[in-house]
């Protein structure tokens, strides 16, 4: 088997991504662009579907947890925030579902189709209580790739707590993946899990990994070409 990557540019239409995106998506340096439907604009919309890139929906409950477009708390805080909301109720799988389909319809009238994979904001997705939820809702629009990695996530670095819990979330999402077996990679990393990059990539395994990067981080985004070119020597 083959090491293949799969280099993603996350939260289009949001913060100061949309533009360092669209440039790289110009220039063929990413394979996969995840797009932030309720923030995206017409004029976005049309300047991303003309590069030709691979338009994933990154699913978001930003508005259920009251928090706009505000996106500066720390990882704890928003945890927090996460956690208080869901026990509250405002989180119940049906309610996100119905959202989340709302999301891919606002999705087909932006773009005038379906999107071609799912991700979430946050990796929200990986929450067991909304898992069963977004693996219903890939296989009702026939989604043809999702977020996941069906293999493990990868990272060089010691810790990391997003990496920490993401990993204990996907062990407990296996036995549920197993039954549907939709379309993902081999394995899942953030950009920001990498320490040294010439270490992970000499230590890659065989398979497709999905590299989820925010290039609107000038040092991401710098990361995004030596992936490019690492990506076209195998």
């Amino acid at each position: 088997m083959e090491k293949q990557l799969i280099i993603v540019a996350d939260d289009y239409g949001i913060r100061e991504a949309s533009m360092p995106i669209l440039h790289l998506a110009r220039e063929g340096l990413v394979d996969r662009v995840a797009v932030l439907v309720h923030f995206v604009s017409a004029e976005d919309a049309q300047a991303l579907m003309k590069t030709g890139v691979a338009l994933d929906i990154h699913l978001e409950l930003i508005h259920f947890l009251g928090r706009g477009d505000y996106e500066g708390d720390s990882t704890v805080k928003r945890l927090g925030n996460f956690f208080w909301h869901m026990m509250c109720g405002d989180l119940a799988p049906r309610l996100v579902k119905e959202e989340w389909r709302a999301q891919i319809e606002l999705f087909r009238e932006k773009f005038g189709r379906l999107p071609d994979g799912m991700n979430s904001h946050e990796h929200v997705h990986f929450f067991p209580l909304f898992f069963s939820a977004f693996l219903q809702v890939a296989e009702e629009y026939s989604i043809t790739y999702t977020r996941f990695g069906s293999r493990g996530i990868l990272g060089d670095v010691r810790f990391h707590p997003a990496k920490s819990i993401l990993s204990f979330l996907h062990g407990l999402n296996r036995n549920l993946w197993r039954e549907k077996l939709l379309p993902t990679s081999d394995y899942l990393v953030s950009v920001d899990w990498i320490d040294n990059i010439h270490h992970f990539l000499r230590h890659l395994p065989e398979g497709r990994t999905e590299i989820v990067a925010h290039p609107e981080r000038p040092s991401e985004a710098k990361l995004l070409r030596i992936f490019k070119k690492t990506a076209e020597k195998e």
